[in-house]
């Protein structure tokens, strides 16, 4: 087999050792799959083991995956499962929202308690692959409440400020792209760690694209509804027209100080990616718990009183479970925005460390805007969700902003490793001196 073009080598070797008799590794790991990072027996010496990801399920079995493969794998499963959050979120949410109820406090709630118990069956199912996988957290439990709580802060930020009432689609589509410069200032202040010049070439690319698929939504193109707009034109008046965009906004910079949290922990290679996720995910729902009394702020949440707050729990309780006819579709929608939240979370997290980091992981998240924009023109939402298509000059727009940034995103990733390998070539040098 030729090694240089093989993407995926197997090594399933050794299997008559007991599992139990083998020496301890001390290899990184990834997920709890142990990573043997030195070449194999298949390999040729000369091969920098950097370039491979070699799994162990086990200790039995083994196999290598190239560092390109492996990182093209999850920069496409993030911006899928990331796209799937996108598009149901709003399916979701509208299905939960009704003119006898317009608390967004539900939506939160009752998917937030889902979150850690998908992130414990990942643990528990990678523990039975990997006995040695170790359940302690070498993470400071402090800083994992730090992430969950930014985690918790940007959805209750985001979550009431999106409201179409309060903040414009429109204008919401521009705004989400705050992210991105957010995550580089609080990389640089937090990590030290600024962008190259290329890369930063490849950023100011990835905006520019995003800025030319929304400018249907900035000029209301070819939108149904004027740019998609579903309040009906009851948009927050005087101060108000102000404050809810610069929430919207304000709810993307802990984000921001998420992304590179958890670039910082997860480059650590002790770190082990689902156990921190699982206890983050908790915090994120602990703090999220707790912060029930912003439902009850004037002008803010849904709730004018504590009965009215329980109504309105009771409602998306029935909600979620389908014991109420007028938002049965709220079962199927919130089974996928979990299912899509989850697997994001997951990739995302993954893309940060065995990736470039941080800013490179927000900027394939922007992929997302211009996707589901083509997603809404096959398939509609009103009155009931149907495929639809739509093709005219706002199509168009969004076709050209994704083919100027998937080649962006492609290069960036390039420079990125680059980089790394001239890192690593002039460490190894300083080391030999």
């Amino acid at each position: 087999m030729d090694h240089d073009s093989a993407p995926l080598l197997a090594n399933c070797t050794d299997v008559s050792v007991p599992f139990e008799e083998r020496p301890p590794s001390n290899e990184p790991i990834i997920n709890g799959i142990n990573i043997q990072t030195p070449p194999s027996e298949d390999a040729p010496a000369t091969r920098d083991p950097a370039e491979y990801y070699e799994f162990s399920l086990r200790g039995r079995c083994s196999f290598r995956l190239r560092l390109v493969f492996f990182n093209v794998f999850l920069t496409i499963m993030t911006v899928l499962s990331s796209l799937m959050m996108a598009t149901t979120l709003p399916l979701f949410s509208g299905s939960m929202v009704t003119e006898s109820s317009t608390d967004e406090y539900p939506v939160l709630f009752f998917t937030a308690l889902w979150f850690p118990f998908f992130f414990l069956c990942l643990v528990l199912i990678n523990k039975l692959i990997d006995p040695a996988m170790s359940l302690k957290s070498t993470t400071s439990h402090r800083v994992m409440a730090l992430v969950g709580g930014m985690n918790s802060l940007n959805g209750v930020l985001v979550v009431y400020a999106s409201d179409p009432d309060r903040t414009s689609p429109q204008l919401q589509a521009i705004l989400g792209t705050s992210v991105i410069p957010f995550t580089v200032i609080c990389r640089y202040i937090i990590l030290r760690k600024g962008v190259s010049r290329a890369r930063l070439v490849c950023t100011g690319i990835v905006l520019i694209g995003l800025f030319i698929s929304l400018e249907p939504v900035i000029w209301s193109i070819d939108l149904p509804g004027g740019g998609g707009d579903s309040s009906g034109g009851r948009h927050s008046k005087g101060f108000a027209q102000v404050v809810w965009p610069f929430v919207f906004t304000l709810g993307f910079l802990p984000l921001g100080i998420l992304n590179t949290l958890i670039e910082r922990e997860l480059k650590r290679d002790q770190t082990e990616s689902l156990v921190f996720q699982a206890w983050v995910q908790l915090y994120s729902t602990i703090i999220i718990c707790l912060l029930f009394w912003t439902d009850f702020i004037p002008g803010f949440g849904g709730a004018s009183n504590p009965s009215e707050f329980w109504e309105n729990l009771k409602y998306g309780f029935n909600c979620m479970y389908g014991q109420d006819p007028a938002c049965s579709d709220a079962v199927l929608y919130a089974i996928l925005f979990i299912i899509g939240y989850c697997l994001a979370n997951l990739f995302i997290f993954l893309l940060v460390r065995f990736a470039e980091g941080a800013v490179y992981a927000v900027i394939v998240q922007a992929l997302v805007t211009p996707l589901g924009a083509i997603f809404w023109t096959l398939f509609k939402a009103d009155p009931s969700f149907h495929w639809e298509p739509v093709f005219n000059l706002a199509t168009a727009f969004v076709l050209v902003g994704l083919v100027i940034m998937v080649p962006a995103v492609v290069f960036y990733n390039y420079f990125g490793s680059q980089e790394a390998k001239k890192a690593a070539e002039k460490q190894a040098e300083k080391d030999q001196y």
